[in-house]
């Protein structure tokens, strides 16, 4: 039987067509989905750019916030104890020269208003017409309510760059500690993220849109609402922000045309190669569509976790199981390979994390039993500890979604390392506490240390010190040879006393110890012997002949007949009697006041 060739060749035409339709749709179909998929991408990619240079301004801010903070505490403490004008600026001289070699950016120093006076640990002399009542500092400090705060920022007109100042008023409601900070660093990052050709702006901007850094500098002070309707951003352009410590914000804008100038020849190139091989494009458009779903997903589940966490798993409540979202070698050996029983295995974990003084600490963090009660009011709860190599981690539970009785379904499970911010912290605070000269303990550290040992119900005997002679050798031999003096006594008490003692300089050639558990004048002499021991040791060539001698006033605390009413300041009033006697003996010299 003959076919009709007329028909056959409608039906080929037919089919032809109809294949050739298909094909163009799917082919429009699938370079739309890439064109997306692409685009989203690089959205995301500049995303996350914005967020990590928010984040540096944020760090930048971080530090005079810290430095303020730690400086209040002192201060705090010398106003309680009424401490003069002149020992508190003593402090904001050594502070302000001890931050200096911390903040390596441009900053004047810390200064304050000091119990009706102010004090500048730069060495300014304000004008007498000056009034510190009246400054943006002061009045920023007043509305943070004794919380470090940052201040409206400022022009300043001879460089043409931002300032600001990091402040915090004290406990007595009218005293204020305070450091201005240049923001040269924050105007240089605008500028470095400027020279990416994409960039047509990156600025940052208060909340009254008034631009405080940007990479035009003849922008900075100027309303960037103004600049905006002078140059149409909306239209051709992309724009991010990112919020920075909740006063700020980061913008950053875009050339479309530059931005997604790469699609036009990945769009151009894949449509040859489609059209060539339509069957392998379609499996790759339905695989590549499957892993987008997928990260999608991943990305709705981790959207409350930040970049620092080092590891992250998804917990199920319900089954026990284990899946890795973010994770590293450390994560990975953790686990050995085995997905299953988180809630029996919490504890071994527990023992394996951390060190032996967080182990129990984090055994009762990672109580299953107890894990959903304690997330019921908030949506995370997270435990510091010291993990099993001496770092510091910080471990989060975080809610992620709820079964339909209400109950916990999964929760992430986050490692976050800390260590870096610990150190630093405890950086800060053993330049807060020590004597920049000697290296040892200063006076106000050390007599908030005694104090609290007496609080503590501890014993000692309390030593107050002072070398013989000093002022002589400060003025026959000059200062240096002084510094050596003073240098060589801390020395000697280092040898001298423990590690559990607490010795500190009082200022000038005045030292003072707090031993505890020493109760007796037998073994008090044996340590005044031992500490006089190694002052005849002290070997300064400039001195010559000349020997150092000191003379120590010593009691021991509690005093019988003041049990109850015993403190620090009748311990320090009976050892400074007993140096006033010492004083009287040539030579060295130790006194008991009982």
């Amino acid at each position: 039987m003959f076919r009709n060739p007329l028909k056959l060749n409608r039906r080929f035409a037919t089919v032809s067509f109809s294949v050739i339709v298909f094909s163009a749709f799917f082919i429009v179909g699938v370079f739309s989905k890439f064109y997306k998929i692409a685009e989203e991408n690089i959205l995301q990619k500049w995303q996350n750019i914005t967020v990590q240079s928010a984040a540096q301004v944020n760090f930048y801010l971080k530090t005079p916030l810290d430095a303020v903070n730690f400086s209040s505490v002192t201060l705090n403490h010398m106003l309680a104890n009424g401490t003069s004008h002149e020992e508190a600026l003593n402090y904001l001289l050594n502070e302000t020269k001890a931050y200096s070699l911390i903040i390596n950016e441009n900053n004047t120093g810390i200064y304050s208003y000091y119990n009706g006076k102010y004090l500048d640990g730069s060495g300014w002399i304000p004008p007498d017409d000056y009034e510190s009542k009246t400054r943006p500092w002061y009045t920023a400090a007043l509305s943070g309510k004794g919380k470090p705060v940052v201040s409206q920022p400022f022009l300043n007109l001879q460089t043409n760059t931002m300032m600001m100042s990091v402040c915090q008023l004290l406990n007595d409601g009218e005293s204020v500690v305070s450091m201005d900070v240049f923001l040269d660093s924050v105007q240089n990052m605008m500028e470095k993220l400027a020279r990416q050709p994409e960039v047509a702006v990156a600025s940052v901007i208060n909340k009254e849109s008034y631009v405080l850094a940007d990479s035009n500098p003849e922008h900075v002070g100027k309303n960037m609402m103004e600049l905006n309707a002078q140059n149409k951003f909306e239209n051709e352009h992309t724009l991010f922000t990112e919020e920075i410590n909740d006063d700020w914000n980061l913008l950053l804008v875009l050339e479309n045309h530059i931005l997604f100038k790469s699609l036009k020849h990945i769009y151009i190139l894949a449509s040859g190669i489609l059209l060539f091989v339509i069957v392998l494009v379609f499996i790759s458009v339905l695989y590549m569509n499957h892993k987008y779903e997928e990260a999608r997903a991943l990305g709705n589940e981790v959207k409350a976790v930040a970049n620092i966490y080092v590891a992250v798993a998804k917990v199920s409540l319900k089954t026990g199981s284990i899946e890795c979202i973010r994770t590293n070698e450390d994560f990975d050996a953790l686990l050995e390979g085995d997905f299953t029983n988180f809630s029996d295995r919490s504890t071994h974990f527990a023992n394996i994390i951390s060190s032996e003084q967080s182990r129990d600490i984090l055994k009762r963090f990672m109580d299953m039993s107890s894990l959903e009660e304690r997330l019921k009011k908030t949506s995370s709860i997270s435990q510091e500890i010291l993990d099993s190599k001496g770092r510091w981690l910080r471990i989060r539970f975080i809610t992620v979604d709820f079964s339909p009785d209400n109950s916990i379904h999964h929760i992430l499970w986050a490692l976050e390392s800390i260590d870096e911010d610990r150190k630093q912290q405890e950086k800060l605070r053993k330049l807060s506490e020590t004597d920049l000269m000697t290296g040892i303990t200063n006076r106000g550290t050390g007599e908030l240390r005694i104090r609290q040992a007496i609080s503590e119900g501890k014993k000692g005997m309390f030593c107050l010190m002072d070398a013989d002679k000093f002022k002589s050798i400060n003025d026959t031999l000059g200062h240096k040879v002084g510094d050596e003096v003073i240098c060589a006594i801390a020395e000697c008490m280092k040898n001298t006393f423990r590690d559990a003692d607490i010795y500190f300089r009082l200022g000038g050639d005045e030292y003072a110890v707090f031993s505890t558990g020493v109760t007796t004048q037998e073994i008090g002499e044996r340590i005044m012997a031992r500490f006089f021991e190694q002052v005849n040791k002290i070997s300064i060539p400039a001195l010559g002949e000349r020997k150092i001698s000191i003379s120590v006033g010593i009691s021991f605390y509690p005093k019988t007949n003041l049990e109850g009413r015993d403190g620090f300041e009748t311990l320090y009033m009976r050892a400074d009697e007993g140096l006033y006697k010492s004083k009287k003996i040539e030579g060295n010299a130790f006194t008991f006041v009982m």
